[in-house]
């Protein structure tokens, strides 16, 4: 081996392991009157896909009103990209006992 060369491979490794991923799309099912899985933890710039698989429309609305899907009607999908970090809780408007959480970290 070079001399330096070792030095070298450790910055190149430690270059690769600070390069954040690609922004990713993650999956929430409205099945059976809930929210699956019910809480989930993406990164900023993800994607969250909202698809019902129920009969009936649902909504993934913000308890604090900064997004609202609306009407989500059976077979549908709804796209959220997380922007902003923080625990956000969110419900279904004409089923308020669904409940969820996305985290962005």
């Amino acid at each position: 081996m070079l001399p330096g060369a070792s030095a070298a491979v450790l910055v190149a490794a430690g270059a690769l392991a600070c390069v954040r991923h690609g922004a990713r799309a993650r999956q929430v099912a409205m099945r059976n009157f809930t929210f699956e899985p019910r809480s989930i933890v993406v990164s900023p710039g993800d994607t969250v896909v909202w698809t019902n698989g129920d009969f009936v429309p649902h909504t993934a609305t913000a308890t604090d009103a900064a997004w609202d899907s609306r009407s989500v009607d059976g077979s549908g999908t709804w796209r959220w990209v997380a922007t902003r970090t923080g625990r956000h809780a969110y419900y279904c408007v004409f089923h308020p006992n669904m409940q969820g959480t996305v985290e962005v970290r």
